[in-house]
């Protein structure tokens, strides 16, 4: 009976990776993602331009320390990064494209609070 059950979870979570993306969902998400971090970047510009503090602690950090243009140089090529083992990786397993799709959404709160903060 449990071996039973193992088989079928085995079955529909093997089903779960084999699942293709589309094409159309596959650009949204890729065009999401790089949208969502380059306005993160121009909305923390604006922000700290205007006297705003990082509320990202590593990115504080590295501002006290290295200037602002290291934070957009790491971030800019942290993304670049991801967006390369997107490309590579993102053929044989579906699941990664959800996993960008998600890491879009939380980096388009940031967006809407710096936004927020920018504007009172």
């Amino acid at each position: 009976m449990i071996g039973e059950a193992r088989a079928v979870v085995a079955r529909r979570a093997g089903a779960l990776n084999r699942k293709e993306v589309s094409a159309g969902k596959k650009a949204f998400i890729l065009v999401g993602f790089c949208t969502a971090q380059l306005l993160d970047v121009t909305t923390t510009h604006i922000g700290l331009a205007q006297g705003r503090q990082e509320l990202n602690g590593v990115a504080a950090w590295i501002i006290a320390n290295q200037g602002e243009l290291a934070v957009y140089a790491i971030k800019l090529s942290l993304v670049a990064g991801l967006v390369g083992f997107l490309l590579m990786f993102g053929r044989r397993r579906a699941g990664i494209w959800n996993a960008y799709l998600i890491a879009a959404w939380i980096t388009t709160f940031a967006v809407l609070n710096n936004l927020y903060r920018i504007l009172t």
